[in-house]
């Protein structure tokens, strides 16, 4: 009981500690913020619509910050050295003098006049740079975040409702904060065990006798704050659900033994024996014997499943001749299932940047990119047809490949393919995910830059498609880890695409086809399809 009531408060603890981190996080990144850091040289600004606009920006994303999080929470900004001033509360004024006796670099428990109404609060101040801490005249930006007491009141609040006792909040000091139906003369005398050292705050709980009754007092600390959340229950309280349990558990242990006897010779006769003669006719049927029957008849379902096993049994020798078809038809369905598998997701993206281009009147960016994308994506979206030729695979690769260059200023890439090949059949949508992959993985994360080369050849009876990155490759770790992971189905937490290129070279090309990877001695990553030719191995969409 110790335990579970520990692990209550803990619970409440971490949930209030949880969101007073998150609060003092934004604090960092408001200051961070360089929008917010502009409030420094909004006077500089000579336009007074201008200024007022920025400010309105400002205050803006305050209000958007503070609408995201689970307390109503105020948000100041001050630049003191031009007294520029934004907060969430526009009935604030600036004012340094009440900044500096408020001043808190961590967390305080003040009374502050919100409206004109006195309340108590936590306030946090965050300055920037924070050397000018003992000098906020000459401080760039002061991000205050202040929360009421009224939120953790309500947190206590709806912990009581669950029936798990009574808490409060208690500081070093002794203040509290207390739920709003809380016993005040409990609190008090727990308090004043607190101050008078009979109770440790630090030690997780304790036993102690108030008014002739033991009572289980519970402590947690809450960290950011630097109080201590306290829960007390009288012993009475807590052991009695335990000796109503252990009554109701010796009667239930005691009524399920005699009930599952019961069960257990209904089962036998009625399920486990049907299951036994079900279970020798099946290893019949399953050793060739399609005359085996069931001739018995219960009384009860399993004579409704006899009866359809004997048609089960009539209806196999007669779907054997159809298994061929059927496995065709199943092999079609596969490839068209892993084709569709093939899903580009940086539609949003180009989007986004054609936006961006239009925006900066790169008309003719905004062409080439809208060029090369509805390109790929009328390529990509035929299903008709499960495959293509190199040459048409390597212009929609271009295509793609453009499109990333307006993303990645640092991307190039070569195509050096002999004409032979060009007008060999592929499956659709089998470079693109590699060339993916080198772009996402490789290229985009390297300083140098990125060159992507796609090499083929023709030689003994093989065709064999090269594509290398200089990028930053990987760790041999990882190269084993994704070798592993393409001889298995993929699950949630692994990628499909290389498994859905091996799978659709072994249903166009058989099982000599591959797909290998090589770490490059001078950086980067190389991938090797191969296959053979038409003539020495048909492909399977053609049986």
């Amino acid at each position: 009981m110790h335990s579970l009531k520990q692990k209550d408060i803990t619970y409440l603890a971490s949930e209030i500690d949880k969101s007073v981190t998150t609060l003092s996080s934004l604090g960092f990144l408001l200051s961070e913020d360089i929008h917010i850091q502009q409030l420094q040289t909004l006077h500089l600004i000579e336009s007074a619509y201008e200024r007022n606009d920025e400010r309105l920006r400002i205050m803006e994303r305050l209000r958007l910050l503070n609408v995201s999080q689970r307390w109503d929470t105020q948000y100041s900004i001050l630049a003191p050295e031009n007294q520029e001033f934004v907060s969430t509360n526009t009935y604030l004024t600036y004012n340094l003098d009440t900044v500096k006796s408020l001043l808190a670099p961590t967390w305080r428990y003040e009374e502050m006049t919100i409206q004109n109404f006195k309340q108590q609060r936590f306030v946090r101040h965050i300055v920037k740079p924070k050397s000018k801490l003992a000098n906020l005249e000459k401080a760039g930006i002061i991000v205050e975040i202040s929360f009421p007491e009224e939120h953790i009141i309500k947190d206590l609040d709806a912990f009581k409702e669950t029936g798990k006792g009574d808490p409060f909040l208690m500081d070093p000091e002794g203040r509290t904060i207390r739920n709003k139906n809380a016993d005040k003369e409990m609190i008090a005398a727990i308090g004043g065990l607190i101050q008078s050292s009979e109770l440790h705050p630090k030690s997780s709980n304790q036993i102690v006798k108030i008014d002739d009754s033991d009572y289980l007092v519970t402590f947690a600390h809450i960290e950011t704050l630097n109080w201590y959340l306290v829960d007390y229950m009288p012993i009475e309280d807590v052991l009695q659900p335990i000796v109503k349990s252990q009554v109701l558990f010796y009667g239930s242990v005691a009524l399920l033994l005699i009930m599952s006897l019961l069960a257990g010779y209904l089962l036998y006769r009625n399920v486990q024996r049907p299951i036994g003669l079900l279970i020798r006719n099946v290893k019949r049927l399953q050793e060739g014997n399609y005359a085996a029957r069931i001739t018995v008849n219960p009384k009860n379902e399993f004579g409704y499943l006899f009866e359809r096993f004997n048609d089960m049994a009539a209806e196999t020798e007669r779907l054997i001749g159809k298994v061929y078809v059927e496995e065709l038809r199943r092999r079609e369905a596969n490839v068209k299932q892993l084709q569709s598998q093939i899903n580009p997701h940086f539609l949003y993206n180009c989007f986004a940047l054609i936006r961006s281009l239009a925006r900066l009147d790169k008309k003719e960016s905004v062409m080439t990119m809208s060029m090369h994308l509805s390109k790929y994506y009328r390529y990509t979206t035929r299903v008709e047809k499960l495959t293509a030729t190199l040459k048409e695979e390597l212009q929609l690769l271009e295509s793609y490949l453009e499109i990333q260059r307006f993303h990645i200023q640092h991307l190039n890439y070569a195509i050096d393919v002999p004409e032979a090949m060009l007008e060999l059949e592929i499956p659709r949508l089998l470079l693109q995910p590699i060339a993916e992959n080198a772009v996402l993985h490789g290229i985009e994360r390297f300083d140098g830059d990125g060159l992507i080369t796609i090499t083929g050849t023709m030689a003994g009876g093989w065709n064999t498609l090269v594509i290398e990155d200089n990028g930053v490759g990987m760790t041999d770790e990882a190269l084993q880890k994704l070798e592993r992971d393409l001889m298995n189905t993929p699950d949630d937490n692994t990628g499909c695409a290389l498994w859905n290129i091996r799978q659709r070279m072994l249903f166009q090309f058989g099982p000599e086809a591959s797909i290998r990877f090589r770490l490059r001695p001078e950086g980067g990553v190389s991938v090797q399809l191969e296959w053979p030719d038409s003539d020495q191995n048909q492909p399977r969409g053609a049986e």
